[in-house]
Order: structure tokens, then C-alpha cells, then sequence
């Protein structure tokens, strides 16, 4: 019953917090208390469960929390996708499931999400075993209070469909209604007939859905066995493998000389702007592919027991080190040129976390013992929760505004569109007295917008954001400001 009870409570839980209303702090009061569920029912259910994989709720947690924090439109929408990762992640990690580093891992993922709605039928039927025994229901004596159950069963949902279709087709008859409801649903500010019917299915799909999740995880998930007995590989050559590390060190031996000559020594007479220009985004993705290529190399070389193998791979893993510094600064000479966006340092933070990845890949190449796949996993969860709360927006304005007042040059139309987790250095920008009439014009539209949004969207617990509300109160404060300066010049003249 607990599992039932649990889902019930979450599936309106869940309506209360999110229906209708914009993503804030009700993520935070949605995800932790599911997850901390999840933990418990898991640690009554199994008799042994990995209790190290419990330290996940932390990123989930952090992650949550940047919701009622910042107001980064790309990080709110992959996080809606990253978290529900996280905790499927976690959930693994605590039944102990061996993670292996290739598809099987997104497989059991997907399982984990997916395949619960198998169960609904199964689900029901248990549900309705729980309710006869709970109630004390006798199938042959008390078929008269069955029958009334299914009765209010079908009535119910029958109601509230004709309701709504009345109430859309009668204005007195929605008022009559709606006073009615009103001092049910006050509590909640639902006194409309049709949104409390979409509350009621979005709540019961939520059930439907929590209710067979949470009965797969704990009875019906089974973690595949796998033989004990390991087969005697015999080692064989491979030729392939050595040829293309071979080839590969040869090439990036000579983009890399040409790289520390043009980007570091500064040898060659370019316009480093343009020269960096042209490649950062492929030195990235060249990185990553070295990355993938190093490790099939030292799955070859554990068949064929091979030090050329691991040497070259070192050698490579040396090149890609270079590769990276070389698309950092490549990417450096192009901001200091043209100017800072989100993507730009979304990609140093790629760069950064390609670099730190090559640490556990040396370890594994050498062959120091290290659970490659599980090191990955946390060094960028680390740095994805540390991208969070960077505040990616409020630092690209902040350079923006920077290199403003030492070029004089600025993207004023892209530094506008960056919510209001830029209003303190946009503020700044025209605090400076800027003359020209285009970035005035600008700044105008952006503080007036913004102004307006922020006084329509009145915020309770569910939506409230630190972001917003600070935002809200420097333009307040700028305003009035403003006004006070109109009055005493109104006053002295």
C-alpha cells in the first residue's frame, strides 16, 4: 500500500506544483521528496542495495535548485531531461545493475522509463486486491458495496465531462458552477470546471504512471545475469589498430608544430582572429573522436597484450592535450574579436571537461584499476551542475559590457535577449551614458518589456525564481530613480 499511497500523494503533488504554471521552485519541491521515495522504498523492498549511490541526490538536488535560482532558458529545458536521467541513473546504481561502457546502458535506461506501462493492468489488479483487503470487502456478502464503488467509478468521470460541456456552453450556468467549486478549491485558486477536469486526468495519468514505476523498480526489475566462467581470449595481432594510431600520430605530430608556431609562439605573420575563425568547433569534435579512438585501441590491446598499443595511445592521449589548448585559444582570439555568446563558452566548458576526462583515460591505458565508465559519469555531472551555477548569462554580459567600454564595440540586440539573469550588468551598461541612440533605443525596449513581464507574472511558492525577483527589484529601484531625478529637475526649473 505504500507504493499506491506514495503514488497518489506525488500524481497531486505533481498537478499542484507544475499545472499551469511556470517551472521554479516547484521542481525543487517536486524532485528531491521523489527521490528520497525512491531510496526508501527501494531500501525496504531489496535486502541489499549499493547505499554509495545515494550521493546522486546531490547533482539532482543542485540541479533542481537552479530552477528558483537563474532564469537560463537552455539549461530549464535540458534539465528537464537531465534530471529524470539522473534519478533512473541513481535507481541503477542502487539494485547494483552492472553499467557497461555501450548501448546497453541507454537500453536499461529507456527499460527503466518504458517498461512499467506494461504493467498497468497487473498494477489495477493489485491496486483493487489491496482496496478489498484494506476496506474489508467480501466478494460473495458485500456485493451491494462493490457494486457502488463501480458505480461512483463510472459516474464520476461521465459528471464531469457533461459539466464541462455545460459550462462552456452557458456563461450563467459556469458562473453558478464556478461559485460553487470556489469554496472547495480556494485553497488552490482552481474554480475553473475545465481546468479541474485537465487537473484530474494530468493527476490520474501521474498515478497510473508513479504507481507502475514504482511496483516495477522494487518487484518486477530483474538485473541480468551473466556467466562467471570467462572464456580464455586467445591473443591475436591486430594490424588495423596499429596502422590507424600510427598514421593518426603522424598527422596530429604535424598539425600540433603547426599549432604551437601559429597560436602560441605567434611565428607565422595571420590575422588571429580570423585564423581562429576557422576551426575551433572541428578541433572539439577531433578531440572527441581521439577520445573514443584510444579507448577501442585499449580494448584491442588487452587481446593482443601489446606495449606499441599503449604507447601510442599515450602519445595520442598527448596530442589530444594540445588539440584542446589549441581550440581554447583558438576560441579566445576569436572572443576578444567579436565578442562572448552562450554557445562560445558552452564550449570552453566542453573543452574543459574533454581535458579532465583524459586524466581517468591515461589511468585506464596504463592499467590502473579504475571503473572507467562510473569516473566518467561523475566528472561530468560534476561539471554539468558546476555549468548550472555558473550563471552563463550573467557572464556573457558581464565580458560583453567589459570589452563595451574598452572597444567600444558591443552586440546590443544579443545582450538584450538574455532574461534576467543579465538586468544588473544591462543596468550597468546604461548607467554609462551611452550616446548612441541605437543602444539607448535598445535598452529602453528591454527595461520597458521586462518591466511589464515581471509586474503581469505574479509569482507564488510554485514559480517563485531569485532571478526574477531580484531583477524585479533593481528595475523598481532604477524607475524610480529615474522618476526622482524627472521631479527635481521638473522642480528646479
Amino acid at each position: 500500500m505504500e507504493i499506491y499511497i506514495g503514488a497518489l500523494i506525488f500524481s497531486i503533488w505533481y498537478v499542484t506544483l507544475f499545472f499551469g504554471k511556470t517551472i521554479g521552485l516547484s521542481m525543487l519541491l517536486f524532485a528531491v521528496p521523489i527521490t528520497l521515495f525512491i531510496i526508501n522504498i527501494l531500501a525496504k523492498s531489496k535486502k541489499d542495495i549499493n547505499t554509495k549511490a545515494k550521493i546522486l541526490i546531490i547533482p539532482i538536488t543542485l540541479l533542481s535548485a537552479t530552477y528558483c535560482i537563474f532564469d537560463n532558458y537552455f539549461f530549464n529545458k535540458l534539465n528537464l531531461f537531465v534530471i529524470p536521467v539522473l534519478i533512473v541513473y541513481m535507481i541503477l546504481e542502487l539494485l547494483k545493475d552492472k553499467i557497461e561502457f555501450n548501448w546497453n546502458f541507454v537500453g536499461k535506461i529507456l527499460e527503466i522509463v518504458l517498461f512499467p506501462l506494461n504493467y498497468i493492468g497487473i498494477n489495477f489488479q493489485k491496486l483493487k486486491v489491496h482496496l478489498e483487503s484494506y476496506f474489508n470487502i467480501d466478494q460473495k456478502n458485500d456485493s451491494d458495496r462493490k457494486e457502488i464503488i463501480r458505480g461512483l467509478l463510472i459516474t464520476i468521470p461521465i459528471v464531469l465531462v457533461i459539466l464541462t460541456l455545460l459550462t462552456s456552453a452557458d456563461t450563467i450556468f459556469r458562473n453558478l458552477i464556478n461559485s460553487i467549486l470556489s469554496v472547495f478549491l480556494n485553497v488552490t485558486g482552481l474554480i475553473d470546471v475545465t481546468g479541474t477536469t485537465l487537473r484530474i486526468i494530468v493527476a490520474f495519468c501521474a498515478f497510473v504512471y508513479f504507481m507502475c514505476l514504482f511496483d516495477y523498480i522494487t518487484s518486477r526489475y530483474e538485473i541480468e545475469e551473466t556467466s562467471e566462467t570467462k572464456e580464455v581470449v586467445k591473443k591475436k595481432k591486430d594490424y588495423s589498430i596499429k596502422m590507424v594510431l600510427g598514421v593518426l600520430n603522424i598527422i596530429y605530430l604535424i598539425f600540433c608544430i603547426i599549432q604551437i608556431k601559429s597560436l602560441f609562439i605567434k611565428d607565422i605573420n595571420i590575422n588571429y582572429a580570423e585564423y581562429a575563425r576557422q576551426g575551433f568547433f572541428q578541433l572539439m569534435w577531433v578531440s572527441l573522436i581521439n577520445l573514443i579512438t584510444i579507448l577501442l585501441a585499449k580494448k584491442a590491446e588487452k587481446q593482443e597484450g601489446s606495449t606499441y598499443i599503449v604507447s601510442m595511445c599515450l602519445i595520442m592521449i598527448l596530442f589530444t592535450f594540445i588539440i584542446l589548448v589549441s581550440s581554447a585559444v583558438r576560441m579566445h582570439y576569436y572572443e576578444s574579436a567579436y565578442g562572448y555568446t552562450f554557445l562560445r563558452l558552452l564550449v570552453y566548458c566542453i573543452l574543459f571537461t574533454e581535458t579532465i576526462l583524459l586524466i581517468p583515460t591515461v589511468m585506464y591505458v596504463i592499467d590502473f584499476e579504475i571503473e572507467l565508465l562510473r569516473t566518467y559519469i561523475a566528472i561530468v555531472i560534476t561539471i554539468y551542475v558546476g555549468m548550472n551555477f555558473m550563471n552563463f548569462n550573467n557572464v556573457i554580459a558581464r565580458n560583453n559590457v567589459d570589452r563595451y567600454f574598452e572597444t567600444e564595440k558591443i552586440d546590443i540586440y544579443y545582450l538584450t535577449r538574455m532574461g534576467t539573469d543579465a538586468v544588473d550588468q544591462i543596468i550597468r551598461l546604461e548607467e554609462a551614458q551611452i550616446e548612441t541612440d541605437i543602444i539607448e533605443h535598445e535598452l529602453d525596449i528591454f527595461f520597458k518589456e521586462t518591466d511589464e513581464y515581471l509586474r503581469k507574472h505574479n509569482m507564488d511558492f510554485r514559480d517563485f525564481n531569485i532571478s526574477k525577483s531580484k531583477a524585479k527589484e533593481l528595475i523598481e529601484e532604477k524607475i524610480n530613480f529615474e522618476d526622482m531625478e524627472k521631479d527635481y529637475v521638473v522642480n528646479r526649473y
